[in-house]
C-alpha cells in the first residue's frame, strides 16, 4: 500500500508541475471529486511548482497515508503533508479501493 500511495503522490506532483489541473484531478479522491469540479481544483491550487521532493510516508491507518513533501513554489520552499485516501467509492474507505489525493490538505502550509 505504501508504493501505490508513493506513486500516486508522485504522479499528483509530476501533473501539478506540468501545470495539469486535468491529470491532478483524475488523482484526487473519489469523495472530493463527488462534491468538487476541475475548476475547484485550479481555484485551490493555482500557482505552478518548480520542483518536489517526497519526504516521508506514513500510514495513519489501512485506509490514509500522509506524505511528507517539500515544494519550491513562488521563489520558496515550502513544507507540505497531502493526505491520501484508499476508497471503494465517495465516502467509502477500504484497503480494497483506490488511492486519491485529498488537494485541500496540500494547501494547508502552502500559501
Amino acid at each position: 500500500m505504501k508504493t501505490e500511495a508513493h506513486i500516486l503522490v508522485v504522479k499528483f506532483l509530476h501533473a501539478w508541475k506540468d501545470n495539469n489541473h486535468i491529470k491532478m484531478y483524475e488523482l484526487t479522491s473519489k469523495t472530493w471529486k463527488s462534491k468538487h469540479s476541475k475548476k475547484d481544483l485550479k481555484n485551490l491550487i493555482p500557482k505552478r511548482i518548480k520542483s518536489f521532493k517526497v519526504e516521508e510516508i506514513t500510514e495513519f491507518s489501512s485506509c490514509i497515508y500522509d506524505v511528507n513533501i517539500t515544494l519550491r513554489i513562488g521563489g520558496k520552499i515550502k513544507k507540505v503533508t497531502a493526505r491520501l485516501l484508499c476508497e471503494l467509492e465517495s465516502f467509502k474507505p477500504s484497503v480494497n479501493g483506490e488511492f486519491g489525493i485529498n488537494p485541500v490538505s496540500i494547501t494547508r502550509n502552502l500559501y
